[in-house]
């Protein structure tokens, strides 16, 4: 579906289209998923963010809010969700478990090669921010003003971040290559 089809979907005169939470599932599930696995969170952790953040989306359609950009919105709360996990487990006293685990990888139907995984389990050990701007640009291919949205920061922050992570990934992986 195009973005322009989308925008006429999410708004009908002053009301919210409830088709507006299953087209944005069908487009950006598994980016959304793929980014809660990014941030640390198990695949059935990842599998509850986006279904909590899905249901928060259909709930604010119910309330006829104004959702500008459906994507930014999931991805910010997908992410807000993440963090409070993490908040959550650190007061658990669970945190030294999960450093111990072994890192999240890629779904295995994403179908990417050996490189791409060495690449991607490199984006796991850069720090939270970094990995989530990588991610989003990347993997979801959201633009940086979208980015900032997400992650609460601005336009050029998130492209700071970025330039920031791929500086170490080339040092760490010896390449001029990207994601």
């Amino acid at each position: 579906m195009a973005i322009e089809q989308l925008s006429e979907l999410a708004i009908v005169g002053d009301r919210a289209d409830p088709r507006l939470v299953e087209d944005l599932h069908a487009r950006r599930g598994r980016d959304l998923w793929g980014l809660a696995v990014r941030l640390g969170l198990s695949e059935e952790q990842a599998a509850d963010a986006v279904q909590e953040t899905l249901l928060r989306l259909w709930t604010e359609v119910q309330r006829d809010a104004r959702v500008q950009s459906p994507d930014a919105w999931a991805f910010r709360t997908l992410y807000h969700l993440a963090m409070d996990q993490h908040r959550l487990r650190r007061r658990g006293h669970t945190l030294l478990d999960r450093l111990r685990a072994d890192p999240p990888r890629l779904a295995p139907d994403l179908g990417a090669s050996d490189e791409r995984l060495a690449v991607w389990a490199e984006v796991d050990r850069l720090p939270v921010r970094q990995r989530a701007v990588v991610y989003l640009r990347y993997r979801a291919d959201l633009p940086y003003e979208e980015i900032g949205e997400v992650l609460g920061m601005s336009a050029s922050a998130a492209r700071s971040h970025a330039t920031q992570a791929m500086a170490t990934l080339r040092r760490r992986l010896g390449s001029t290559g990207g994601p």
